[in-house]
C-alpha cells in the first residue's frame, strides 16, 4: 500500500498537484461538524483528475455534477473544461452549498458554475438540460432510483462518469476494508453487483470500469 500511495503522489505531482487540495482537506472537520448525516467523502485528487480527463475528451460544453458536497468534485470538472463551459452542481444539503460557493468563488470559478438545492432525483425530474457530461456522485451501492432519468438527460455521445466503484473491489473481496452497511445496509454486496450488472447489460450505455482510481465510466449510444 505505501509503494502505491507513493506512485500515485508522484503521479498527481506530474500532473501537476492538486489545485483543490484545500476543499478536501476541509472534509473531515465538516463531517464531524455535522455528524453521520453529512456524508461527506469527496472522491480523491486520483479520480477527479480522471473524471476531468473524461469532461477535457468529450469538450463537454454543459456538465451536471451530482452529490457535489462543497464543491470539491465540481472545481475539478470546471477546471477541466472550456471557459465558454457551464457547469451545474446539486447536493441537498444548503451548508455544503454555502461552502461549495465560497470554494468556488475563492479559486476563481465562480462565474462558471451554478449551485442548486436539491436531490438528484428531484433535480433531474424537474430540469430540461441535456449534458454532455454527467457526474454522478450522489449513487452509493445501490442503483439510483433515478438511472433511467439520468441517461435521459445526457447528450447522444454524452459521458457519464460515476465515482465510488471501489466498492465493486470491495464486494468481490473475502476481506472488504471495512462493513459497508453502516452506509448501505447488509445488502451492499449484493447491490453493488446487481447496479454493475444493471449498467453493463444497459442497452443505451456502453460502460468500462476502472480499478485504479476506481471510476466507472459510460458512455450514451446514439451519435
Amino acid at each position: 500500500m505505501a509503494a502505491h500511495d507513493t506512485v500515485e503522489r508522484l503521479l498527481l505531482n506530474l500532473r501537476g498537484g492538486d489545485p483543490f487540495a484545500d476543499v478536501a482537506a476541509s472534509a473531515p472537520s465538516h463531517r464531524d461538524e455535522h455528524g453521520q448525516e453529512c456524508g461527506l467523502y469527496p472522491a480523491g485528487p486520483a479520480v477527479m483528475s480522471l473524471a476531468g480527463s473524461f469532461a477535457r475528451a468529450a469538450h463537454a460544453r454543459t456538465t451536471l455534477d451530482l452529490g457535489c458536497g462543497t464543491g470539491y468534485s465540481s472545481l475539478w470538472l470546471a477546471h477541466s473544461t472550456s471557459t465558454a463551459s457551464r457547469l451545474d452542481a446539486v447536493d441537498r444539503f444548503g451548508w455544503h452549498l454555502d461552502l461549495a460557493r465560497h470554494n468556488a468563488a475563492t479559486h476563481g470559478l465562480g462565474a462558471r458554475i451554478t449551485f442548486h438545492e436539491a436531490d438528484a432525483a428531484g433535480y433531474l425530474a424537474t430540469c430540461d438540460t441535456r449534458y454532455d457530461l454527467i457526474h454522478d456522485d450522489a449513487w452509493f451501492a445501490h442503483e439510483p432510483s433515478y438511472l433511467q432519468v439520468m441517461i435521459g438527460r445526457l447528450e447522444p455521445g454524452g459521458v457519464l462518469t460515476m465515482p465510488n466503484w471501489f466498492l465493486l473491489t470491495e464486494a468481490v473481496s473475502d476481506h472488504p476494508s471495512r462493513d459497508w452497511s453502516e452506509f448501505a445496509g447488509s445488502d451492499w454486496r449484493d447491490a453493488t453487483l446487481s447496479y454493475a450488472h444493471r449498467l453493463a447489460s444497459h442497452p443505451e450505455l456502453e460502460v468500462n470500469w476502472i480499478t485504479d482510481p476506481p471510476l466507472g465510466v459510460a458512455v450514451r449510444r446514439g451519435r
